[in-house]
């Protein structure tokens, strides 16, 4: 047991100081999509290849909106990849925690 103590004292603290120091994600990091409105042409790539299907698109009175939700989201990649306007793009954002869901959604809607 005093071995062991031993050990533990001469190798240190081998942790990272995450929270008070944000840790950085590696290049490539797959994290949180988001959307660029005015690139969008709602063309609805993205929703056909969502594995978890939390991308949908709702018409009301002439005007579209498509939303995210993150709460499903995998973060695959795909809605990236198929966006041929690159009005999808993943981010390094991956700390993603709300109270409730609807602060996990986000969406764009059309100019009419």
């Amino acid at each position: 047991m005093l071995e062991i103590i031993k050990k533990t004292l001469r190798t240190g603290c081998q942790t990272i100081k995450y929270p008070q120091v944000p840790d950085i994600a590696p290049e490539g990091f797959r994290g949180k999509p988001e959307f660029a409105a005015e690139k969008c042409t709602y063309c609805g790539n993205c929703i056909k290849v969502c594995p978890p299907g939390v991308i949908w698109l709702c018409e009301q009175k002439g005007e579209k909106r498509l939303s995210l939700s993150c709460c499903g989201c995998i973060f695959c990649g795909r809605c990236e990849e198929v966006c041929t306007a690159g009005a999808i793009k993943l981010t390094l954002e991956y700390e993603l925690c709300a109270k409730k869901k609807e602060d996990l959604l986000s969406s764009i809607r059309s100019k009419s």
